[in-house]
């Protein structure tokens, strides 16, 4: 998972009123973030929530403190059982931070640089304030200065930065397109949940997993996601796929022994029966079942067509 890195540069609300406000919307959006397996539950910053200002005699730990006041019970319990790394380096390793002390980000001043010259150099998600239109916007880009032997060189780099709860979704899916590009079958099912957000999966897909064909499958899975999205906000008796999905014969249901080898076991790890099928390749099948009660599609099986 990515980390959440805070973008002090922004939080120049004009009162106090205005902070509370942003920080609402912008704990919604993490918490988005964290659901969707983009970020982990922590929020790396230069200094302590209790002296970082984010108003004019106002700290963002007054920010927090007053969403509870306020009624925005659920962002602040979230935020404050999120975790603060502070200051920005800690807990990284000796390497890491030399790769950060060789670059120098450039147009801010160095404690407003620093977090938003972390997230270019080791792809972490900028939080900040929308207080100004360069602010209000779900990326970035951060030019700086890397020094090598004795050559500096220019590079640019664009970040993903959240200052508002509507851009936990772009960015999500800017995630979730880089994890379905060209992964190895180990990348594929360490990060399955973010990748494939809608779908569950059986315990048994992992050691059936076809890796030859991997693409493909990760493309024809990426169409089931999609399905499965749409199905939890339309509703329905079954999704509306946007692959070709087909049940099993009536031949296949009527004869033990193959019922038999469509049984894998569900993400409980119990036997269950996996009936629907969609195809990759020359004759692959990824099988499935779908609860219509949960709206839910799990995937059970991925490999070469079973026996008939």
């Amino acid at each position: 998972m990515r980390e959440l890195v805070l973008n002090h540069a922004s939080l120049r609300a004009a009162d106090s009123r205005a902070a509370v406000g942003f920080l609402k919307d912008v704990a919604t959006g993490i918490a988005q973030l964290v659901h969707d397996g983009v970020a982990g539950h922590a929020l790396r910053a230069a200094h302590e929530m209790a002296v970082i200002s984010c108003a004019p005699g106002y700290s963002l730990w007054d920010a927090m403190q007053a969403l509870q006041r306020t009624g925005a019970r659920d962002q602040y319990v979230f935020l404050m059982r999120t975790v603060t790394k502070a200051p920005l380096m800690t807990g990284v390793p000796a390497g890491v931070e030399d790769r950060f002390l060789a670059c120098e980000a450039r147009g801010y001043s160095p404690d407003d640089s620093a977090p938003l010259l972390y997230c270019a150099l080791f792809g972490g998600i900028a939080v900040g304030f929308p207080t100004a239109p360069e602010w209000d916007r779900d990326r970035l880009v951060i030019e700086f200065d890397r020094l090598e032997e004795d050559t500096v060189s220019g590079e640019s780099e664009a970040i993903d930065h959240l200052a508002r709860a509507g851009h936990a979704a772009p960015i999500s899916e800017r995630h979730r397109q880089k994890l379905r590009l060209h992964p190895t079958a180990e990348e594929a099912w360490a990060n399955r949940h973010a990748a494939f957000p809608n779908l569950v999966f059986g315990s048994d897909v992992e050691d059936r997993l076809e890796r030859n064909l991997l693409d493909t499958i990760i493309g024809k899975l990426a169409a089931l996601d999609d399905a499965a999205g749409g199905w939890r906000d339309e509703g329905g008796t079954m999704p509306s796929w946007t692959c070709k999905v087909t049940n099993e014969s009536q031949q296949v249901w009527n004869a033990p022994n193959l019922r038999q080898k469509r049984m894998f076991r569900s993400r409980s790890g119990e036997q269950a029966l996996f009936m629907w099928h969609a195809r990759y390749g020359s004759g692959g099948r990824i099988h499935l079942r779908f609860d219509a009660e949960r709206l839910e599609v799990e995937i059970g099986y991925i490999g070469p067509h079973l026996p008939l």
